[in-house]
């Protein structure tokens, strides 16, 4: 009798550790979610302005948000990318902006096929061949890893 009760005290316990790991991950999910939510409507706006402002304040201001959001080795990554192509080519949104009006369109989701994985994507404002503007969803796959005490982005696809 007391075997068959060791047992199933040491099952209810197993399984409520279980229970335990997966409330946890719940919550740096959402913590990596909204990490992501804030980054790219900051992102996306600093690109929206960047007319108004000219290149030196976007610079800036890309660099303070990739200070803020980005693991050493994404920002590295950045910088390279950004001395070879300059400000023609964003490896952050792999080019496609949203503008201000499209960002209530930005939705955030787990990846359930990587680890540390999510998905981003919003109404991007593109213009055809001809210059008419047109919508495009944008799709960008985002790993997230905890640096510093804080979640960054680690790599887009």
């Amino acid at each position: 009798m007391k075997t068959i009760t060791y047992f199933f005290l040491t099952v209810l316990i197993i399984f409520s550790n279980i229970g335990c790991a997966h409330a946890q991950t719940s919550i740096e999910d959402k913590q990596a979610m909204q990490m992501l939510k804030e980054f790219y409507i900051a992102h996306n706006i600093a690109w929206s302005v960047a007319r108004t402002t000219g290149p030196y304040v976007l610079i800036k201001k890309l660099d303070s948000l990739q200070k803020k959001y980005c693991s050493v080795r994404m920002r590295k990554e950045l910088k390279e990318e950004q001395k070879k192509n300059g400000l023609d080519y964003d490896l952050l949104t792999n080019d496609e902006h949203a503008d201000v009006k499209h960002l209530k369109t930005l939705t955030i989701t787990k990846d359930a096929t990587k680890t540390n994985g999510y998905t981003v994507s919003y109404i991007a404002s593109n213009t055809d061949p001809t210059g008419k503007p047109i919508d495009e969803k944008a799709v960008i796959h985002v790993t997230v890893v905890k640096e510093n005490e804080g979640l960054k982005i680690a790599s887009v696809k």
